[in-house]
């Protein structure tokens, strides 16, 4: 059986440490709201080890991930050593601050509910008021691929409920951003029910859509469709020989020069090639690749108000009422009212009626926004390419007036885990983004020796109708991960997900090119 464990290992990258990795869904509570801490010191050191290519060569990799926590102070790191097949170390992720600073996992104190709080890092899930804005944002989804050190902080003042709270996805381009205030207005009035009141104002935003994707020679043209990302007076090449297309005399590659007078290039090099030789047969049947440049980052802001008033709240049943009112600059507005949530028995639950205008939707920035900020569109008609960008924002154009319904469930099955299912049914003229679906079921089978745990999301969000015969769709997400106990200490993990991507925009996922997918099977080491 240890033969089988490495062997996965040789194969296959290690997973990475469990926390952010975790699928939540609309109606959840926030992970970071419900932290809890201890005044005892605590210290843990996790690790995981396999293998991983970079830059298309292999290396060994070791990941340690050291936890300190002190009452309300936790800190934790993500340390990895790549190692090449000659025992070197690779070093060119420990050069500069950035990397240095790259390695911070988390740096936290205390919770939002209290008096003084931050958190720098990874933010596995951040949701604002009642989730019009943000709803369990994760600047983790490519992580760790993609590692951004984000963070929040905030204030809770004794007078009034008052408070303030920032947010940033990434310290280093702080692009997508938040920020909080709310307080209590009739906290020192001697008012039944209405002195609990809380009201919040909120805003987000994404100051440059096209950020997913860098530009590293400021050509204006993303480096991944640029065929020559560090050349800026290149970025096309047609025939893919290796030579730009505006420095080939033969831009698709069919044996024959290009006529001047539709490639310059022949024309700069060769002035009157066409006259000099005019026998020749000169190509004019040609067609280059297209690239579209975006010169200038596009910004998106998001404003809204809310409020939750607590009706109930014994040891046995809970029950409050909220409301919230969201606009996207430039685009549509939308509304919560009325809204419930409860708890009781083994259930949390939440009911919201909702009121959405032409060019809006909920949730914008959600657990997928990373992803769906903006996609790669690719059209080839077998003569040429048109490369572009696809972006969320554009979605917002197909969005029509609806009205319909929000609900959440949450059940607690004995302790042996958690069924969690949320479903939105809009309607209205044209409405072609009302729907959306998401389920998660995790466990923890104690009948079962050695599994400590297993679980699968699903999700389809804002589409016409939920396509089960179809469940991979570009506005689709698919993750399930195991963690079997192999000693006292040490775990095997296993974590698959799916995300989509229509690359030719014909409406349907197929392909290796469109099915984003990601396993990894690792072993976590706790100490």
């Amino acid at each position: 059986m240890r033969r089988v464990y490495l062997y996965l290992l040789m194969l296959l990258p290690a997973l990475l440490l469990a926390q952010g990795l975790q699928q939540t869904i609309p109606g959840d509570p926030s992970p970071d709201d419900e932290y809890e801490y201890s005044e005892e010191a605590s210290y843990g050191l996790g690790a995981s080890v396999g293998t991983v290519t970079h830059n298309g060569l292999s290396y060994s990799q070791v990941r340690l991930f050291p936890e300190l926590s002190i009452g309300k102070f936790g800190f934790g790191l993500d340390l990895d050593l790549l190692i090449d097949a000659n025992g070197k170390v690779y070093k060119e992720n420990w050069n500069n601050w950035e990397d240095y600073v790259n390695k911070i996992f988390f740096i936290r104190y205390a919770n939002r509910r209290d008096p003084y709080y931050f958190k720098v890092g990874c933010i596995p899930d951040y949701t604002l008021g009642h989730g019009l804005i943000f709803d369990h944002y994760s600047n983790m989804l490519r992580y760790p691929t993609t590692k951004n050190v984000g963070g929040y902080m905030g204030i809770n003042a004794p007078f009034f409920g008052a408070g303030f709270e920032v947010f940033t996805h990434n310290i280093h381009t702080n692009e997508i951003l938040a920020a909080r205030a709310h307080f209590n207005p009739l906290d020192s009035l001697d008012v039944p029910i209405l002195e609990k009141i809380k009201l919040g104002v909120n805003l987000g935003m994404d100051r440059n859509k096209y950020g997913k994707y860098p530009d590293q020679d400021g050509d204006n043209i993303p480096d991944v469709y640029d065929k020559f990302p560090n050349d800026p007076y290149s970025w096309l090449d047609t025939d893919d020989n290796g030579i730009p297309d505006n420095l080939d005399w033969d831009i698709d590659g069919d044996g024959i020069i290009d006529h001047p007078d539709v490639n310059d290039y022949v024309n700069q090099t060769f002035p009157d090639i066409h006259t000099l030789y005019p026998d020749y047969t000169f190509d004019t049947d040609v067609t280059p690749d297209y690239a579209t440049a975006y010169p200038d980052a596009q910004r998106l802001v998001i404003y809204s108000a809310d409020y939750i008033l607590p009706l109930i709240d014994t040891e046995t049943f809970y029950l409050d009422h909220y409301g919230e009112y969201a606009s996207i600059r430039d685009y549509g507005n939308g509304i919560i009212f009325p809204g419930f949530s409860a708890r009781f028995l083994i259930f949390n639950a939440k009911f919201e009626f909702r009121n959405f205008g032409d060019r809006f939707i909920p949730g914008y920035f959600d657990r997928l926004y990373d992803e769906h900020r903006a996609e790669v569109r690719m059209i080839d008609d077998g003569t040429h390419r048109v490369y572009s960008l696809y972006t969320k924002e554009e979605l917002l154009n197909a969005s029509k007036a609806s009205l319909g319904w929000f609900g959440y469930l949450r059940a607690n099955i004995m302790n042996f885990g958690y069924v969690k299912v949320a479903y939105q049914d809009m309607y209205g003229d044209n409405v072609n983004t009302g729907k959306s679906l998401w389920a998660n079921v995790s466990v923890s089978p104690k009948a079962i020796p050695k599994l400590t745990e297993a679980g699968i999301y699903y999700s389809q969000t804002h589409v016409r109708y939920i396509d089960f015969l179809s469940p991979r769709t570009s506005s689709a997400a698919l993750a399930g991960r195991v963690i079997y106990g192999i000693s006292e200490n040490t775990d095997l993990v296993a974590r698959y997900s799916e995300t989509y991507t229509d690359l030719n925009a014909d409406g349907k996922i197929k392909g290796e090119d469109e099915i984003i997918s990601s396993l990894a099977i690792g072993v976590q080491f706790r100490f």
